[in-house]
């Protein structure tokens, strides 16, 4: 037996070497965050407010990542075909039937909803016009000038409101003349419009509510970095953080102080083209509901 013990001792040296070893590259494969890569944009509050709550969502859900912007801006529809090539990890955009197709919605409101609160642009003459406006029906008299391309457009004219259609750079100028009555734009986009035109103004009483979010969308086959984002973004409302972010957040500030959404003679529409499970989102996660 004696003959055994620097055998033995051999032994017991590689085992403990092992174990060490192993217990330092796991280690450092925990330390090793994953990097997220996401569509780089133009700086602004409400951009910098999503990822601000996706890096909350992932704090939340105790996941070791990077947050790094591609090189290049992207348009959505680039975005869109990047992620599904799975060159960049998650996209921010307001959902559709196809999208929610295409990706794997994340289906907490990243805005809570606030996407839907839309007001007008007007010329400032017009604003009588606006202030005689006391129902739906009296509504359906004005035009609205809306890009083709916008989802809106179709939610507005199942409404039965009055939809007048040009390319973006078109419509400023088109309101100015008259050619319709209101640019209508989110809430929080319509302060900016106006300070980029000072011939327009923000339209002072009527605010149109349709349901309407966006979300985080990953790649189809994400399904880890999906539980992860969903699983943060619930605990997040759990202990608060969520409804602190946004609380206090400039770019939601100013829909409400800018924007006066609160003071407002409210007109809902209905949106028929949510789809069922977006419609299923329990109230909680709604502004206003």
């Amino acid at each position: 037996m004696q003959s055994l013990r620097p055998h033995l001792f051999v032994v017991i040296a590689l085992h403990v070497l092992v174990l060490t070893a192993g217990s330092i590259l796991s280690t450092a494969a925990r330390a090793d965050p994953e990097i997220l890569y996401y569509p780089k944009r133009a700086e602004s509050p409400r951009w910098n407010y999503a990822l601000g709550l996706l890096q909350l969502a992932l704090e939340e859900s105790r996941r070791d990542y990077i947050l790094r912007p591609t090189v290049d801006e992207m348009s959505q529809t680039r975005a869109a075909r990047e992620l599904e090539l799975g060159n960049i990890d998650f996209i921010w955009t307001g959902t559709s039937a196809e999208y929610e197709e295409r990706f794997r919605p994340v289906r907490i409101p990243v805005l809570r909803g606030l996407d839907g609160y839309r007001i007008c642009v007007i010329e400032p003459k017009r604003q009588p016009a606006f202030s005689a406006v006391q129902s739906l029906d009296d509504l359906k008299q004005l035009t609205i000038g809306q890009d083709p391309g916008w989802s809106d457009v179709k939610v507005l004219e199942a409404a039965g409101l009055k939809v007048v259609t040009a390319p973006y750079d078109a419509l400023h100028d088109m309101v100015e003349r008259a050619r319709f009555d209101c640019f209508l734009r989110g809430a929080h986009e319509a302060p900016n419009e106006v300070a980029k035109h000072p011939a327009l103004a923000v339209e002072n009483e009527l605010l149109i509510v349709y349901p309407f979010t966006s979300f985080f969308f990953v790649n189809k086959k994400d399904t880890a970095l999906a539980g992860a984002l969903e699983a943060g973004l619930k605990k997040a409302y759990e202990d608060g953080r969520f409804m602190q972010h946004f609380n206090t957040h400039p770019a939601i500030r100013a829909i409400f102080d800018e924007g006066r959404i609160e003071q407002r003679r409210r007109f809902d529409i209905p949106n028929p083209f949510l789809t069922d499970e977006t419609r299923a989102i329990p109230d909680r996660y709604w502004q206003g509901r």
